[in-house]
């Protein structure tokens, strides 16, 4: 029996596999693809690799696995005049003396053939021994134009569906050269003509919730999906060896980031192919769309990390024969299609396009595409008549088409609901499962219960880290490590930053900016020295599960909690680190508002996560200012503690030795015959309760409201002022009218919580 070996892609082995099931005879078929075939003719690298190079010479993930690539190319024994080449020898003998390269035998074989690989380098042919060839011919094809993509797209429909009616099957339309950008559109449009098509979304599963989840937590048993379950544990079992350190978590993250979720198969569906290493049979049709320049043929530019100019010691071809041959392979591949329809754009709603070169270099005849009787979808024809409304309405100008639709469909046009309508009570359950709160999250509820909705239960609002976040978020993993033995400054400056692409000006800034944070810590050495409680636990979580329908968690992050624990008791200050504008006013906690001092009180009361906790303050304290105080000559007085203290004289005096003329907390005054000053901010043991009391039923009646759907429009006004409106970041969205905005009274006083 002889055994032949065929290098090729999957889908191409598949159609292989088919013609080799009609064949007889004794003949033993091996398969690989060029990947693998390199990794036994060359070697294979070592997961070990990655994390060698990471680790040792601090290089980027995307950085190493370029240099990897590139060792194929590199002997061993030669002699570079090039310094990157000489740069990757060293590295390829650093990796084999420290054997995390993977050497092993390939077998003989009668044959080794070579199918559907076009875009080969230098050193890959003489690798496989195959020279990518084709034969010169030309195409008699015309070219159709279009102005935007959504014309291009709704063409394909148009010519889809009159091949379907001639009785074509869909599994024999091909659309070719398809690039991301069309994947949403096509994704609608298509869907709008009922046509069937197997777009191949690129769906990294990083961004799945219970992937997310994962990371936070490194439990597998979060991820329910069985599919997601095994992608995730065969990498880790990839990855076991690995010393679980910031590189380990870098590499996690780049293999999650680079596993997609499976695309849904259709038996009877259009399908996408790449034109030049797919071949199509004759009675396939195919579709050739985005035929523009720069995008069929590619363009390859010379800015590899090999410039041509340095290519003559490597197997390596230059730009220039790799762009020549991939023009000849475009018209190669066209020419071999029998059923072949081309089309351009000329603009996207971002981007303009130019036609393909080979358009003018292979004469083919343009024309333009005028036979769109709007037949084929009701609904995408609604959607168009309300485009081109828009278009008249506001532009002036009257497009091809809309006298034909208007009079054919009544649409209520230039009219608008914007009051929100109930989700049904059953898909809202089945599709959040579970809910999670926190004060943030309360607050924006009772800014405006639509913009909650907007950020929480559909999760269209993007995080981006800016410049100023990025300090706030730097200075509390600073704090937090503080009162470690081995707390290390510079060290924890610069491993935070690492990673992190910092402009010029911002980077000037942060000089300052460093000596503010060495300044504060010397600030809290001088508060040590004031203060009786010693322990603290430093970026605390605390949880509180309520028993509603569904499982409901409030979580809170506090920042620090000082606590002195004397016989059963533990005695508690809680400090939140603002880089912002301190507001301690909690009079707008009768509108559920200004939550957060009152938040802690009620977590660390109602949670076990101090024993017998006894409340001695709770206050915010900034961390930041704005740039014109940096200069102020006694600013001590800035970082004092701003919010409440316990009435009562022994527990504060443990807290803040200085209390009688306070040097920890702003305004707090104290003397024998007169007792609390007028500006001392003070609560009783009643006051706590009472606080503690309404907290807990603000949130519970914000649980109950949340699980009822109510997300009306409801933006706040506040003693004069738009509080809700002012800095949403959806006010394009909800079309607010005045009818939807709450007027709320000032608040003086705290007689809302009852008591005396």
């Amino acid at each position: 029996m002889k055994d032949s070996l065929i290098i090729c892609p999957n889908d191409t082995k598949i159609n292989i596999l088919k013609d080799l099931e009609k064949e007889k005879g004794l003949h033993h078929y091996h398969f690989m693809s060029k990947e693998s075939y390199f990794e036994k003719y060359f070697f294979s690298f070592k997961v070990d690799a990655l994390y060698y190079l990471m680790k040792k010479y601090h290089f980027q993930i995307d950085i190493c696995k370029k240099y990897l690539n590139y060792l194929y190319l590199i002997e061993d024994d030669r002699s570079y005049k090039n310094t990157k080449l000489v740069f990757l020898q060293n590295l390829k003998r650093d990796l084999m003396n420290n054997k995390l390269l993977e050497f092993s035998t390939l077998k003989d074989y009668s044959e080794i053939k070579v199918f559907s690989y076009y875009h080969l380098d230098k050193w890959e042919e003489e690798a496989l021994s195959y020279h990518v060839s084709f034969s010169n011919q030309t195409i008699h094809t015309p070219v159709y134009e279009f102005l935007t993509m959504e014309e291009e797209v709704n063409f394909l429909c148009i010519k889809i569906l009159e091949l379907v009616k001639r009785g074509v099957d869909y599994s024999k339309i091909i659309i070719c050269n398809v690039s991301n950008d069309y994947y949403y559109i096509m994704n609608r449009i298509f869907s709008y003509y009922h046509i069937p098509i197997e777009i191949p979304f690129r769906n990294s599963i990083i961004g799945i919730p219970e992937v997310k989840e994962f990371l936070k937590t490194r439990d597998l048993e979060v991820i329910t999906d069985s599919y997601l379950y095994d992608k995730v544990q065969s990498i880790l079992e990839e990855l076991s060896l690995l010393p679980k350190d910031s590189y380990f978590d870098e590499i996690l993250y780049d293999r999650l980031k680079n596993t997609y979720y499976k695309n849904i198969k259709y038996k009877d569906s259009v399908k996408i192919k790449d034109v030049v290493s797919s071949s199509f049979s004759d009675d396939e049709y195919v579709f050739v769309v985005g035929f523009n320049q720069d995008k069929l043929p590619t363009i390859y530019k010379d800015i590899d990390y090999l410039l041509d100019s340095e290519k003559d010691e490597v197997l390596l071809y230059t730009t220039t024969y790799k762009n020549q041959r991939e023009k000849e392979l475009v018209i190669n591949a066209l020419s071999s299609i029998k059923n072949l329809t081309l089309s351009f754009k000329r603009k996207t709603p971002f981007q303009s396009f130019y036609p393909s070169s080979l358009i003018e270099e292979l004469k083919l005849e343009v024309i333009s595409f005028d036979d769109d009787n709007y037949s084929y979808s009701n609904l995408y024809n609604k959607i168009r008549l309300l485009e081109k409304l828009d278009d008249y309405y506001i532009f002036g100008e009257k497009r091809d088409g809309l006298e034909l639709l208007y009079s054919t469909y009544q649409l209520p046009y230039q009219t608008y609901n914007n009051s929100y309508l109930k989700i049904d009570d059953d898909l809202f359950i089945k599709n959040i499962k579970s809910l999670s709160l926190s004060y943030t999250s309360i607050q924006s509820y009772h800014l405006c219960k639509f913009s909650y909705y907007l950020k929480y239960i559909l999760k269209i609002d993007s995080y981006e880290e800016k410049f100023s976040s990025m300090i706030g978020n730097l200075f509390h993993f600073i704090l937090s490590k503080f009162y470690f033995e081995d707390f290390d400054f510079s060290s924890l400056w610069d491993s935070f930053l690492l990673d992190k692409k910092i402009c010029a000006r911002d980077s000037i800034l942060l000089i300052r900016i460093r000596e503010e944070c060495l300044k504060f810590l010397d600030i809290l050495k001088e508060e040590y020295l004031l203060t009786g409680f010693n322990d603290s636990l430093e970026e605390q979580e605390i949880k509180l599960d309520f028993d509603f329908q569904i499982p409901v968690q409030f979580i809170g992050y506090v920042d620090k909690i000082m606590i002195d624990k004397r016989d059963d008791k533990t005695y508690y200050s809680v400090i939140d680190y603002k880089t912002g504008y301190v507001d301690t006013h909690l009079e707008p906690l009768k509108y559920g508002l200004n939550m957060q001092l009152p938040i802690y009180m009620f977590l660390i009361e109602k949670s076990n996560v101090l024993s017998n906790p006894i409340f001695s303050g709770v206050y915010y304290q900034n961390i930041l200012f704005p740039y014109s105080s940096f200069d102020e000559k006694d600013d001590k007085k800035k970082y004092y503690l701003q919010g409440y203290s316990t009435d009562n004289i022994d527990v504060l005096s443990r807290f803040d030795s200085s209390y009688e003329n306070s040097q920890m907390i702003r305004s707090l005054k104290y003397s024998e015959d007169k007792g609390f000053g007028t500006y001392s901010k003070i609560l009783t043991e009643n006051d706590v309760k009472s606080f503690v009391s309404y907290t807990e039923k603000i949130i519970l009646n914000s649980i109950s409201s949340i699980l009822e759907r109510d997300f009306s429009i409801n933006p706040k006004v506040y003693d004069g002022e738009n509080i809700s409106c002012k800095f949403c970041g959806f006010r394009d969205i909800c079309f607010r009218k005045d009818k939807n905005i709450m007027y709320l009274d000032k608040v003086d006083d705290l007689s809302f919580l009852g008591g005396e």
